[in-house]
């Protein structure tokens, strides 16, 4: 990933990058080695800096099986609100899946915040937050 934009607030960091498959994503991770205060100037990362991060959706508050394309939408600026449609892969636990996405080529793990009861293969619409969790390499 490529870093487009960074806002800061403590150690919370949105951040939007593009991707290896060249999307647009506004992502949230926790930088805990770095406190800023609104918006202070990074000594860890910088706009142009290329951040080597799994991908993942948390926060899972709506979800509801469909027969919809996968696919995902970010429609609140400066948010890592995401809604998505991904296909589930493996279920891990009863809050947990690992799950195909258009967001990226590699399955990614999704956690709901209530009990899922979803199966391999089915389609799933999702609303969550679309979080960064960035390498060993790049921590």
């Amino acid at each position: 990933m490529i870093i487009q934009n960074i806002i800061s607030d403590g150690y919370e960091r949105f951040l939007v990058v593009n991707t290896i498959e060249n999307k647009k994503l506004f992502v949230h991770y926790i930088e805990y080695s770095e406190y800023l205060n609104d918006n202070e100037k990074s000594k860890i990362r910088n706009v142009g800096d290329i951040l080597s991060a799994e991908i993942r959706i948390d926060l899972v508050s709506n979800s509801y099986i469909t027969n919809g394309k996968l696919d995902f939408f970010q429609e609140i600026d400066n948010s890592s609100s995401i809604k998505a449609i991904i296909e589930v892969k493996e279920v891990i636990d009863e809050y947990t899946i690992f799950a195909k996405t258009s967001l990226c080529n590699e399955v990614i793990l999704i956690e709901f915040e209530n009990k899922i009861t979803y199966q391999q293969n089915d389609r799933v619409y999702i609303e969550g937050s679309l979080e960064i969790e960035p390498s060993e390499n790049d921590k």
